[in-house]
């Protein structure tokens, strides 16, 4: 028979670690002598509360009765345990003969439980389904360890995380936790000499053991416990950046670190500009190809093994990419390190090279010389898959077939005034004929982009709509073409574009992504 009702279920909808979690968890490290990732945790402290559970269960029977069983036969004034009323103790008041055609003689007992209750049952019944309750706890899911992580591991152990953060004697690196008390003791010269090691390797990277080799840390102690201490005390000396992806822990020298890696760079950086118009989300699915923006937080997300996306201009300008919905799954990523050191390789050249991941602000980082070879521009396709080992990624540029193509320059005036015209110019990489921009004069743009801050988004709105409706005959405006205008100016995600063309009173809606400026706005 399975239990039910009982505390341990309340317990598993309400879970959160609670102190004496905390001091099993505790002493379970102690125990193992290693550190332990949260995932093992979680199951450690799931198996001990059920078997504390079990213990409850099995003490309520104990000294208190015999369990009621329907095939035995029992005598007035008895006390029993009734598990199928949620194990309530109960004492037999009175026996009589029970009267059933379709049944042999049984017998039927009226008890009165402890709380007052009376209730008739039926005893001396040799076929009855509560007669062998093999394991009265083994049937219910509750009590079945697997049963429980199956259905809840994902947001237990988000708690375990954050309840086990919050705990001053536990640390963690690299997804593994012990108390801090029994670390290994780091002296400040090896970290120093660690310094002039990776100084040495250009920076990094470099795994923990490889270092602790060079600089002969060794110790009678357990290593693995060695070795997580020598990564605790890196991660928290501030000259030192563990770059590696999950379940690799690689060590950097920050100071030797690109600048965009380590701070945003100025080309992407937006200031937060209102939406709120709802039918956005419907318009920008109609965009061509693959829009991948870092900043469009509804960008779905995507599970195909490549994708090729078209370059918007800051990514252009600034050598980096997207860490966006669509693409993020490519890449490598980590749990903890905000920024991931991985290798970009180059199916057409077989040319190996560097790459970071920076997770928080949500950019890849490292193509700057890339581009530049294979001659893209902003609107250049980018096709991107993993590669072969788990921290590469192939990366290639389609050649184009013409030489020379028809495509919307950006022409910067003495007064840096923007101004789009069509013209002609020699092309290596085939790109979205929505999303090319070419910009002849870098510099001069570049001086535009120092003074975006005074820009007014809904002025630059209209004034790049006015432009883009000087290059075709219908003075249509596409607001495909404009998203990848306006980034020619600032940093901005297609929301904010349709969101403006959708509600601005200069602007009239002529059906899917098509737009017209009304009359006297031209």
């Amino acid at each position: 028979m399975a239990l039910s009702n009982i505390s341990i279920k309340n317990a598993w909808a309400d879970f959160q670690l609670e102190a004496s979690d905390i001091e099993f968890i505790y002493s379970y490290l102690l125990e193992k002598e290693i550190p332990l990732p949260a995932s093992e945790l979680l199951e450690a402290v799931i198996i001990n509360r059920i078997r504390k559970e079990k213990e409850k269960v099995l003490e309520k029977t104990r000294n208190k009765g015999k369990i009621f069983l329907p095939k035995d036969s029992y005598e007035l004034k008895e006390e029993l345990v009734f598990p199928a009323f949620n194990w309530k103790n109960g004492k037999v008041i009175e026996i009589r003969d029970g009267f059933n055609p379709e049944l042999a003689s049984f017998k039927v007992i009226k008890v009165q439980f402890d709380d007052g209750e009376t209730k008739e049952l039926a005893c001396e019944l040799a076929d009855h389904t509560l007669n062998s309750p093999v394991d009265l706890i083994g049937g219910d899911p509750a009590f079945d360890k697997e049963k429980v992580l199956a259905e809840h591991q994902s947001e237990f152990l988000e708690r375990v995380e954050a309840a086990l953060s919050k705990n001053d004697d536990l640390v963690q690196i690299a997804g593994a936790w012990f108390p801090r008390a029994l670390l290994v003791d780091i002296n400040g010269g090896y970290l120093n000499l660690i310094e002039a090691i990776l100084e040495e390797a250009k920076g990094g990277p470099l795994t923990t053991k490889g270092l602790m080799q060079q600089i002969e840390f060794t110790t009678s102690e357990n290593q693995k416990l060695a070795e997580f201490s020598l990564n605790l005390a890196l991660q928290e000396d501030g000259r030192y950046d563990e770059v590696g992806p999950s379940g690799e822990v690689l060590w950097y020298l920050q100071s030797m670190e690109p600048e965009d890696v380590k701070k945003i760079p100025p080309f992407l950086e937006y200031k937060d500009i209102p939406v709120n118009n709802p039918d956005v989300d419907h318009y920008l699915a109609l965009f061509e190809g693959t829009i991948a923006d870092e900043l469009n937080n509804n960008e779905p997300k995507n599970s195909n093994s490549s994708v090729t996306l078209s370059l918007l201009y800051p990514h252009w300008r600034t050598g980096t990419l997207p860490f966006s919905n669509s693409v993020s799954h490519i890449f490598p990523t980590a749990l903890e390190s905000p920024r991931v050191r991985f290798t970009f390789h180059d199916e057409d050249t077989d040319e190996v090279f560097n790459g970071w991941v920076i997770r928080e602000q949500r950019y890849v980082y490292g193509l700057r010389e890339w581009y530049e070879k294979k001659g893209a521009i902003p609107g250049s396709f980018i096709t991107l898959k993993k590669g072969s080992k788990p921290d590469e990624i192939s990366i290639r540029s389609e050649k184009s077939r013409q030489n020379k193509e028809w495509m919307k320059t950006v022409l910067v005036g003495a007064d840096k005034g923007i101004v789009f015209a069509m013209l002609k110019h020699p092309v290596e990489v085939n790109f979205n004929e929505r999303m090319s921009i070419a910009i002849p004069d870098i510099d001069a743009l570049d001086a535009v982009w120092r003074g975006r801050e005074k820009l007014n988004p809904d002025r630059i709105f209209l004034q790049i709509g006015r432009e883009l409706a000087k290059l075709n005959p219908q003075g249509h405006i596409h607001a495909q073409e404009m998203y990848a205008a306006v980034n020619v100016l600032f940093r901005c995600p297609p929301d904010p574009v349709l969101n403006f063309l959708l509600t601005s009173p200069a602007i009239q809606h002529l059906g899917d992504l098509y737009f017209h400026l009304k009359e006297g706005e031209g």
